[in-house]
């Protein structure tokens, strides 16, 4: 298996990961835990978690530069920790499927930014697979379209916009950093600015944690360490555009997740737009190994 086939199976196997948060997230609400609260938590839960497994196992992996270090910080405060929030602000006042598709325009801003920044060239079929995939997406997240105010549209394309950056910062600087040790920094920066945001003392966190350890350990582990991890060890052998494009994904398996676990019904029209992103995603990997 060649480099590139495994960055693909990386990137898909994170969005199998990530399309769990939607459940994950349902649960949590039910148990009135707020988006800020979960969001943080589960960021700095997977730290610490993974921060003791590397201590123990892979000592090597905190080998870093003061720079690499400080950079997979900031990616976690500026990308994962602003793009999280401004998603979750668009939640407050935009109907649920449209702040999916707002925040799933992100490989359009990936691929032209990684052009014109980078000159990085995903070729025609790259460009098919990118229409596809978010032709696809368009059809996953069709529904009824509640919108409060602009603001929330601005949050919306905001969340498309920082996570761009992050992927292409990401690409760009942690190329060649070990993708373990920067993985913990980026869950570490987000979440200690989350929860300094979201907590203003300890009990809420304690009683959080008491109460639902089990939710909140199982959630960073499945819906941040391993997802996180894999999509930053695929970033680095597959270029941004096709990362970005095969991450739409993480869409698709969140939609089929929810149809198994929470009985949520898919429409002909979802049926049809999975079958777009598979196609987009198919095209990509098909690409991927005829130039690696």
């Amino acid at each position: 298996m060649t480099q590139k086939q495994v960055g693909y199976f990386q990137v898909i196997l994170s969005g199998v990961f990530f399309g769990l948060l939607g459940t994950f997230g349902k649960i949590a609400y039910q148990k009135n835990i707020l988006p800020g609260e979960l969001l943080g938590l589960r960021f700095l839960t997977s730290a610490i978690i993974f921060g003791l497994l590397l201590s123990i196992f892979k000592k090597e992996s905190f080998k870093m530069s003061l720079n690499e270090s400080f950079i997979s910080l900031a990616l976690g405060i500026f990308g994962y920790a602003v793009f999280s929030s401004c998603y979750f602000f668009a939640l407050q006042g935009v109907s649920a499927s449209l702040t999916v598709l707002l925040l799933y325009t992100y490989p359009i801003v990936v691929t032209i930014g990684a052009r014109i920044f980078f000159k990085e060239h995903i070729g025609f079929k790259g460009i098919i697979a990118l229409i596809i995939s978010t032709v696809g997406m368009i059809a996953l997240a069709w529904g009824e379209w509640d919108i409060s105010g602009s603001s929330f549209i601005f949050y919306g394309l905001a969340s498309s916009f920082f996570y761009a950056i992050y992927i292409l910062i990401s690409r760009k600087t942690l190329d060649r950093v070990n993708f373990l040790g920067s993985s913990f920094y980026v869950q570490l920066g987000a979440g200690l600015v989350l929860c300094s945001i979201h907590f203003k003392s300890l009990d809420r966190p304690i009683e959080i944690l008491t109460q639902n350890s089990c939710l909140v350990i199982g959630m960073a582990i499945i819906c941040s360490l391993f997802p996180l991890t894999l999509f930053l060890a695929g970033l680095q052998k597959l270029s941004a555009p096709e990362t970005s494009i095969l991450s739409t994904t993480e869409a698709l398996f969140g939609v089929l997740i929810a149809s198994l676990y929470l009985k949520e019904r898919m429409s002909l029209l979802q049926i049809l737009g999975g079958l777009l992103v598979i196609i987009g995603a198919v095209l990509i990997a098909t690409k991927a190994k005829k130039t690696s």
